[in-house]
């Protein structure tokens, strides 16, 4: 009877443990690519160096030259995409290779309320132009997290400041792509002798806080600040946003909207995956 029952808890743990290895979604050891310049039309070439993690579904890259850091995230999970888009996405630093957020940057940063293009409140507007307008003022901010001091936040336009860079943009098939760069020296890799450090690197997006009050279910699925929407047409559904279009198109394509849609339990929690260890390249 006692063995039967130490054998139960060891099976427990050993079930425990290895459910807790999966829920981690950590990487633990990943080696830096030189710097290449790849052309912005070859997807392929990108695609083709970069690692893809299951459970995240994060496809990633991470390069260096002797100044700057280069990050380059994919993300075509529909949910994932929509948590982007709508939540944000802050990709985390720790020079001192601990599995903590350190410093951060966010970007794409989360949508504010009521944010959508103003052609879109009215009759619908040209879907392909509230897309671009979107992804316009996605790219117009960037929020620096900790770098000047412990809880600091600066927010900074990446087209124009002169240490950090960034980019959204939209792929073919719903995909996102979200590019970085930013000096070696904010991450403390400015000398020779610290170049060898590894640091460590996580990706979270935001989430559907399903406790904030006056959220319900419905609001959080269609009725939001308007990325929403588009997550729901170009970034990983069917048909224009509700609203758009005559009567006839909203209500032909619905149905076809439902069935792409990530479900709300989807939406609730972040998509994150940390990489414990990374090194850098040495020029070749």
């Amino acid at each position: 009877m006692k063995k039967s029952i130490i054998s139960g808890i060891l099976t427990f743990f050993m079930v425990f443990l290895t459910i807790s290895g999966i829920n981690a979604q950590k990487i633990g050891v990943y080696q830096c690519k030189w710097h290449a310049v790849i052309s912005a039309d070859d997807e392929e070439g990108l695609i083709n160096q970069m690692q893809f993690n299951e459970k995240s579904q994060f496809l990633f890259f991470i390069s260096n030259d002797e100044e700057n850091l280069y990050v380059d995230i994919i993300q075509a999970d529909k949910a994932a995409v929509q948590k982007i888009m709508r939540f944000g996405l802050t990709t985390w630093f720790n020079p001192e290779g601990k599995h903590k957020k350190g410093i951060g940057i966010q970007f794409p940063v989360a949508a504010e309320e009521n944010s959508e293009p103003s052609f879109k409140r009215e009759k619908g507007g040209d879907r392909k132009e509230m897309m671009l307008a979107m992804m316009a003022r996605k790219n117009q901010e960037m929020v620096l997290i900790g770098f000047g001091g412990k809880g600091e936040q600066k927010v900074i336009d990446p087209r124009i400041d002169s240490s950090f860079h960034g980019q959204v943009k939209m792929m073919e098939g719903g995909r996102i792509h979200v590019s970085l760069v930013l000096p070696l020296e904010k991450l403390g890799r400015g000398n020779i002798e610290t170049l060898n450090y590894p640091f460590s690197v996580g990706f979270e997006t935001g989430y559907l806080d399903l406790n904030r009050e006056g959220m319900t279910a419905g609001a959080g699925q269609g009725q939001g600040g308007g990325e929403m929407h588009g997550g729901g047409g170009m970034y990983g559904g069917g048909g224009p946003p509700p609203g758009g279009g005559t009567g006839t198109q909203v209500t032909g394509t619905n149905q076809q909207q439902q069935q792409q849609q990530p479900d709300i339990s989807e939406l609730a929690s972040p998509s994150k995956l940390w990489i414990s260890e990374v090194s850098l390249a040495g020029k070749p």
